[in-house]
C-alpha cells in the first residue's frame, strides 16, 4: 500500500528556512506533529510521497509564481504544489493542483495507493477528496482540530471572507472520507456523521528519542517554570502569570515561549515582575533543549472552554518526552491513562493555579526526576510514531 499525504508539510530544510528568513512560526507544532506521522507511516514500510502546500508566504517568497517541485530528506519524498503567490488565487491553484495529482494516482494505480488528508489544508483536502472520490481511490482524514473553534481566525477584511468561507468548506466536505483518525473520541460526533471506520490518536512522539539514554539535566537556581505555545488568554495564560506572581520567591522564574494576542500585555507583566521572561517565537530545536533544562513545565489551558473536548495539545506530548516533570489541568480530550504521569491543576483558580506550582517545586528533586522520567518512558512505549503509524495502516487496510 502506498500513501499520498495531503497536508502542509514541508521538509525541515525548508521550514527552517522560512523560519530563519521571516523569524515568524511557520507552524513549528503542525510540522513536528506531521513529520513524526508521515515517519511512523514509512518506517511501518509504507512507501509515502508528501503532497504538500508549503508554508509559504510573500514575506518568504515574494515572486508572483512559486514552484519549488520535489525534495527527498530522510526518504521521505516532498512534493510541492505550484500556486500563483496572491491570496484567493493561490487557494484555487492549489485545489487544482492536487485534483488532478490525485486523480492521476488514482487512475494508475488505484489499488494500491490511498490518500491521507490534513483536513485543516482545506484547498487541498477538498480537491484530493474529490479526485478520489471520481478514481476510488481509499480517504483518511487526519482530524487535530475542529475549525470552527480555532484560535486566529478573528480578521479583517479580505482574509475574514476567506476563513469565514473556508470553514462552511470544511464543514461540507469533512464529513465524507472513508475512515478518520481523530485526536478525541468527542470528535466523532462532530466530524463523521455517518459514522464511517475510526480510531483515536490523541498524539504521538518521536521512537528514535528511546534509543538516546536520557540522563536528567541538573537545575540550578533560579527554578524555572516553563509554557511554549499559543499565547492566548483563553488558553489560561493571564491567569498563569496572575498565579506565578502571588508566589514570594525570588529563587524562580516564569519563562514563556510563542505568540498570541497575549503578547503586548505579557511584556508589561515582564516589565512588573523581573522573573517573568518572555522569548517570543524560537525553532522547535531551542525549545525542546529549554525543556530539558527547565524545572517544571505548565499547560494552564481551561477545561472548561468547549474546545478542549476536541483538542490533545501536542505540547503534553512533547513536555513528557522531555523528562521534565508535567503540570497540567485535567483535560477532558486527555485520557485518563495519563494521569500517573504528570502532575494535576485540580482548582483553575488563580490560588489553585500558584498552590500546585508552589508545593511542586518544593518536592525533593529526585522525585520531580522520577515523575518526569516515568512520562518519558510511557509515551515513548505506548505513543510512537512507529505504533500509531501502524495503528493508521491497520485502519486502512481493514
Amino acid at each position: 500500500m502506498n500513501i499520498l499525504y495531503v497536508s502542509s508539510l514541508a521538509s525541515e530544510k525548508l521550514v527552517s528556512d522560512i523560519y530563519f528568513k521571516t523569524k515568524a512560526n511557520p507552524g513549528f507544532a503542525v510540522q513536528k506533529f506531521t513529520r513524526l506521522l508521515v515517519k511512523g507511516l514509512a518506517k511501518n514500510d509504507v512507501p509515502v510521497i508528501s503532497l504538500s502546500n508549503p508554508p509559504i508566504n510573500n514575506a518568504y517568497n515574494d515572486r508572483l509564481w512559486v514552484s519549488l517541485g520535489t525534495e527527498t530528506e530522510e526518504d521521505i519524498k516532498y512534493k510541492y504544489m505550484p500556486f500563483i503567490n496572491l491570496p484567493v488565487l493561490k487557494h484555487i491553484c492549489i485545489f487544482f493542483y492536487s485534483f488532478f495529482y490525485v486523480l492521476g494516482c488514482g487512475l494508475k494505480q488505484r489499488k494500491n495507493t490511498a490518500i491521507v488528508c490534513d483536513v485543516l489544508c482545506i484547498s487541498s483536502s477538498m480537491g484530493s477528496l474529490l479526485a478520489s472520490k471520481l478514481s476510488g481511490l481509499h480517504s483518511v482524514a487526519i482530524i487535530t482540530d475542529i475549525y470552527d473553534q480555532m484560535v486566529g481566525l478573528q480578521t479583517r477584511g479580505l482574509k475574514t471572507v476567506i476563513k469565514k468561507l473556508a470553514g462552511i468548506l470544511n464543514r461540507k466536505y469533512v464529513g465524507s472520507f472513508d475512515k478518520y483518525v481523530l485526536l478525541t473520541e468527542a470528535m466523532n460526533e462532530k466530524v463523521n456523521p455517518k459514522q464511517r471506520p475510526f480510531i483515536v490518536m490523541e498524539a504521538l512522539c518521536d521512537e528514535e528519542l528511546s534509543d538516546d539514554v536520557f540522563a536528567p539535566t541538573t537545575k540550578s537556581l533560579p527554578k524555572v517554570i516553563m509554557y511554549a505555545g499559543g499565547l492566548e488568554e483563553r488558553y489560561g495564560l493571564k491567569m498563569l502569570v496572575q498565579a506565578f506572581k502571588t508566589i514570594p520567591d525570588d529563587n524562580i522564574e516564569l519563562h514563556l515561549y510563542g505568540s498570541g494576542t497575549y503578547v503586548e500585555e505579557l511584556i508589561g507583566e515582564t516589565e512588573a515582575d523581573r522573573r517573568i521572561k518572555f522569548w517570543g517565537v524560537r525553532s522547535n530545536k531551542d525549545i525542546v533543549e529549554a525543556e530539558s533544562k527547565a524545572t517544571l513545565l505548565v499547560n494552564p489551558r481551561f477545561t472548561t472552554e468547549e474546545f478542549t473536548r476536541y483538542s490533545f495539545p501536542s505540547k503534553n506530548m512533547e513536555y513528557m518526552v522531555s523528562g521534565t516533570p508535567v503540570l497540567t489541568t485535567k483535560l477532558p480530550g486527555m485520557p485518563s491513562e495519563y494521569y500517573p504521569y504528570v502532575y494535576l491543576i485540580e482548582d483553575e483558580t488563580v490560588d489553585g493555579f500558584a498552590s500546585a506550582m508552589s508545593s511542586i517545586l518544593q518536592l525533593p528533586s529526585e522525585i520531580m526526576q522520577r515523575k518526569g522520567l516515568a512520562a518519558r518512558n510511557f509515551v515513548l512505549r505506548e505513543k510512537n510514531n512507529i505504533r500509531q503509524g501502524g495503528r493508521i495502516m491497520n485502519l486502512i487496510i481493514e
